[in-house]
């Protein structure tokens, strides 16, 4: 079985990503230091009770989403990386944004394949 500090820290690491927050957004709003949210983040430390419990409250989720080897990783990385594309995307103008989409169509494509 996984180690409990690493299911915890990635499930840490992946609701702070689709909240498009940093590490040091989090760890100021927590009230702690960004490198021991790293660290915990990575599983190398393990976070108190209180603090986990302040995070679930912090985001709104269940105990059991923070704490559950079953969250489907795949589909939460794929809602951060769309979220990382449209911010990028934003920014574009309309001539950026065309030329991406002759680029990306393609090659979507040919990924399928």
């Amino acid at each position: 079985m996984e180690n409990i500090s690493r299911i915890i820290g990635n499930n840490i690491r992946v609701q702070r990503k689709l909240r498009n927050m940093t590490r040091e957004q989090l760890a100021e709003a927590l009230d702690l230091d960004t490198a021991y949210l790293g660290q915990c983040e990575r599983g190398e430390r393990q976070l108190g009770l209180t603090k986990t419990i302040e995070i679930i409250n912090f985001f709104g989720i269940t105990a059991n989403d923070i704490i559950s080897i079953n969250t489907n990783k795949e589909t939460a990385n794929k809602e951060i990386y769309i979220k990382e594309i449209n911010s990028i995307l934003k920014e574009c103008s309309d001539n950026q944004l065309l030329a991406i989409l002759h680029c990306v169509t393609p090659l979507v494509s040919f990924l399928k394949e």
